[in-house]
């Protein structure tokens, strides 16, 4: 009798050391034995071994499914980006840069630590198996996942700039712009504007819009835009004359037409760039009137 009411305190208080919410109903005594029994006839009626084999079933076939979808999608991004700047540099190559110089754009991936650990994360939560023989491991790799799934779910403003960092794959990316001459090697590296001039670090991000803007109009393989008309409203009203120089050469080596709304005072420097202008005037905010102005008197006006 001694040597039962021992194992009976044994294996109570080994069970309320693992599932303490049971305290409410058993006590590390050995006259709960016929509650403890209760409840071990229970859990067999309700048959919690299978429940407990599904719930696992499903955590392997979820987190190798889902979370780790979710980690390949975050790990491929950048191959991805880079191939769709391949099209972008072959419509850089097509013009110029400089004298004997063309632009390329080499992608650089750039992942945050925040973003690496993720990473780690659903790694740790994907390897390794499900089966009885690893049920503590996985046990703690399911604690692991629910604290990610929970921080991805939350509303929370920190939690929220951690999903933004973590899941906007672009910001898992740098781009360099490199110089490179007819032979393909490189000559110069631009990782932002800063070291260059005004007008070069203008025209560095001029030439990049424009070859985009070639790359999404132009035929594969075209020089010019199939649709090659840009339209821009308010055009260089705070610009200085070099700066719009800049721009619209750029722009108009790439092929583009240009449907230009500026102000009056930028009608000179315009002037070699444009076939035609016309003055728009609104009275009261109702009435329109259009006067052409002949192409002769635009560097005269």
């Amino acid at each position: 009798m001694s040597a039962a009411g021992a194992s009976i305190v044994r294996i109570l208080s080994q069970y309320l050391a693992r599932w303490e919410s049971r305290g409410g109903e058993l006590r590390v005594d050995a006259e709960y034995v016929d509650d403890a029994l209760a409840i071990l006839q229970r859990l067999r009626s309700d048959g919690l071994p299978r429940y407990e084999d599904r719930f696992f079933q499903l955590l392997h076939d979820q987190s190798h499914r889902n979370i780790g979808e979710l980690a390949r999608t975050i790990r491929k991004a950048p191959a991805e980006i880079r191939s769709r700047i391949d099209p972008v540099n072959d419509s850089l190559r097509r013009s110029a840069f400089d004298t004997d110089r063309w632009l390329r754009i080499d992608v650089r991936e750039r992942r945050s630590p925040a973003a690496a650990d993720l990473l780690d994360d659903l790694t740790r939560i994907t390897s390794g198996g499900w089966d009885v023989e690893q049920r503590p491991a996985a046990e703690e790799r399911f604690e692991r996942m629910a604290a990610v799934l929970e921080r991805l779910a939350s509303k929370e403003p920190a939690d929220q700039r951690w999903q933004r960092q973590v899941l906007d794959t672009r910001l898992h990316v740098g781009f360099i712009g490199v110089e490179i001459d007819g032979a393909g090697e490189a000559r110069n590296y631009h990782d932002s504007s800063s070291g260059l001039s005004g007008g070069q670090a203008q025209k560095l991000v001029f030439f990049c819009l424009a070859a985009a803007l070639r790359y999404q109009l132009a035929p594969d393989g075209a020089d010019l835009p199939r649709y090659g008309t840009v339209i821009l409203d308010e055009a260089f009203d705070r610009a200085d004359s070099a700066y719009t120089r800049r721009a619209l050469d750029v722009f108009a080596q790439f092929g583009f037409h240009m449907v230009l709304a500026t102000p009056l005072k930028l009608l000179g420097t315009l002037e070699e760039y444009i076939g035609g202008a016309v003055t728009v005037s609104i009275r009261d905010r109702m009435h329109t009137e259009l006067s052409l102005i002949e192409f002769d008197d635009v560097g005269s006006a």
